[in-house]
């Protein structure tokens, strides 16, 4: 569209009336085609869509929402409530306690927002034609037109569960400038009260950055207000999964996209040393329906050298191709440095905290004057670069147990020192070993480079890429990172935005799903995030690149870990000579 807007077609300069339907006509082409691919996303805000469905399958349904019909009245909001956004828990309006609705763990409570819109006038009425042309929805979401966070806190625990709210179905939702309605379940599985908070980040698509004139210079979130100031009390009877107590029998993580939220380790009733994962803010990252075991990295090279994960049948050392932006060089720098890197006291250094891109690091250069570094990894000395660029280093690993080779860049944009095609050519991949594993992560720099239907049509183009270059190899996915609560930054500026990330990361999974089937494992680090408080995840979203402290990074990769080597070791033996215990099977103190 950008070229349409310089250039015309066949040279002709368009009139504003002709831009502004050739982006209409476009967004209704690119829909039907999402629609055809992947159906109308469904987001439930708290991992992989179906995850708890088995779980709550004899859980009452009464206060869902398709229990819950809409309220007509819902549409004359603005003459109720003026413009202020608020919230509704319709179920609520049933009980004996209007203000405490009583639940029980995984019972899902429908919540409804409701934004009024606020009518412009004066300068703002002028500048409502230049809205409709800068601030568009997604095409896979029509009816998004406001940003949303609201969660559910707990008052006791101070769990926080991100509500992930959809359009309604209605007409209005199709309109700009009227009252707009969404709706959401929540599903809590920890005994507390809860109570509903959250901000209208931004109305009438103002938060998708699309159009290079269209950033917002400041963040002015409104807050929502909850209808009767409703809460929602859970109980979670002791013979559940969900209860405390029962968490030690929870089987071993064997995904990497499993659903959680952050605990204190105080109110646990089993050792602390028994969580076994790192604490961040002194809270512990928990998932509902299993339990992470606490590998080590030297651990997990062990795993990938006596189980290889998902290629058992292969020889030699075990390989993993990886594509990556920042996010995985702090990934790959804690499981090169075997956890080292930005350890203990070493954590509060600004570039743990957040931006590394400056750091001189010894084992493997990183930054963007190198872009294919070939690593050799044991459990005692960590990784080394072997290569960089295609020159050797003159160094080796004794008793190398993985390697990995580590393409850096900067997603499907123009950001890349070449075209990011290249590299899946075979005169590429073959300067390397054959790949067992391939990790491939995507989102960040996409949403804040790359137009959303720009982007579609890279993506399938790197979806054909991947099935020739791998058309056996497992692929993990690595989601993009969550953001919120701030306005964007940077030169040239970052376009990141809370629902542009989880759109263009949710677009990315359905089409792999449906090109990999099986062979797809979706790396879900942005859950992580999300469910922090929301004043950590204020402090998280400072970093202008969007990166997360080194104790969050240990955490992603501990998601990884379990996911591949869980799952490999409960189903394979190891190779002969191993002779190391199954991880799955050591009981923590």
């Amino acid at each position: 569209m950008d070229s349409l807007r310089r250039q015309g077609i066949h040279g002709v300069r368009l009139s504003a009336k002709a831009r502004r339907w050739a982006v209409i006509l476009t967004a209704v082409a690119a829909t039907v085609l999402l629609f055809r691919i992947c159906g109308r996303l469904y987001h439930s805000g708290q991992g992989r869509d179906d995850w708890g469905a088995d779980l709550v399958a004899q859980v009452d349904q009464k206060y869902s929402c398709a229990s819950q019909p809409l309220d007509a009245s819902v549409w004359n909001a603005q003459a109720l409530h003026g413009t202020q956004p608020f919230a509704i828990i319709p179920a609520a309006a049933r009980t004996t306690d209007r203000n405490m609705l009583p639940v029980v763990a995984g019972q899902p409570v429908c919540i409804r927002v409701v934004v009024p819109p606020i009518k412009p006038t004066g300068m703002l009425a002028r500048q409502e034609k230049e809205m409709v042309e800068l601030f568009q929805t997604i095409p896979s979401e029509p009816g998004l037109w406001d940003s949303i966070i609201l969660d559910a806190v707990g008052q006791s625990t101070g769990i926080s569960i991100p509500v992930q709210l959809q359009p309604v179905a209605h007409a209005n939702m199709a309109r700009r400038n009227t009252v707009h309605v969404y709706e959401g379940e929540l599903r809590a599985y920890d005994a507390d009260v809860f109570a509903i908070s959250g901000v209208v980040e931004y109305r009438d698509a103002a938060w998708n950055y699309e159009q290079p004139a269209s950033l917002p210079d400041e963040y002015r979130p409104e807050r929502i207000s909850v209808l009767h100031d409703v809460q929602i009390r859970v109980s979670v009877p002791r013979a559940s999964s969900f209860h405390p107590e029962n968490y030690m029998r929870l089987p071993v993580c064997q995904r990497t996209d499993e659903p959680g939220r952050w605990v204190q380790p105080a109110t646990l009733p089993f050792a602390a040393e028994a969580h076994g994962q790192p604490l961040y803010g002194g809270k512990v990252w928990q998932p509902y329906r299993c339990r992470l075991r606490s590998y080590t990295y030297s651990a997990f090279l062990q795993c990938l050298d006596d189980y290889r994960p998902y290629s058992p049948e292969s020889t030699g050392k075990y390989t993993v191709h990886w594509f990556g932006d920042t996010n995985s060089r702090r990934a790959l720098k804690k499981i090169s440095s075997l956890g080292q890197w930005c350890s203990g006291i070493m954590a509060s250094r600004p570039q743990c905290l957040c931006d590394d891109s400056g750091e001189a690091f010894p084992r493997f250069t990183g930054q963007n004057t190198v872009r294919d570094t070939l690593l050799e990894l044991n459990d005692e000395d960590g990784g080394w670069s072997v290569r960089e660029n295609g020159m050797a280093k003159n160094r080796g690993i004794q008793n190398t147990l993985a390697q990995i080779y580590y393409h850096r860049w900067e997603g499907l944009t123009q950001y890349n020192s070449g075209k990011w095609q290249d590299v899946f050519k075979p005169s590429s991949l073959g300067l390397y070993p054959q790949a067992d594993l391939v990790v491939i992560s995507l989102g960040n720099m996409d949403a804040s480079f790359t137009q959303f239907l720009e982007y579609t049509r890279q993506l399938n183009e790197l979806v054909i890429l991947v099935q020739a270059a791998y058309n056996e190899q497992h692929i993990v996915l690595r989601m993009p990172q969550y953001f919120c609560c701030r306005a964007p930054s940077g030169n040239p500026p970052r376009r990141m935005q809370k629902d542009r990330n989880r759109l263009y990361g949710d677009y990315a999974r359905r089409l792999f799903e449906l090109h990999f089937g099986s062979r797809l494992h979706v790396w879900d680090v942005s859950g992580i995030a999300e469910t922090l408080p929301l004043e950590q995840r204020k402090e998280v979203a400072a970093c202008a690149v969007n990166t997360v402290p080194s104790e969050i990074v240990d955490l992603e990769n501990l998601q990884l870990m379990n996911g591949i080597c869980n799952a490999a070791s409960l189903r394979s033996k190891p190779k002969p000579g191993g002779g190391r215990q199954d991880p799955a099977n050591i009981e923590l103190a």
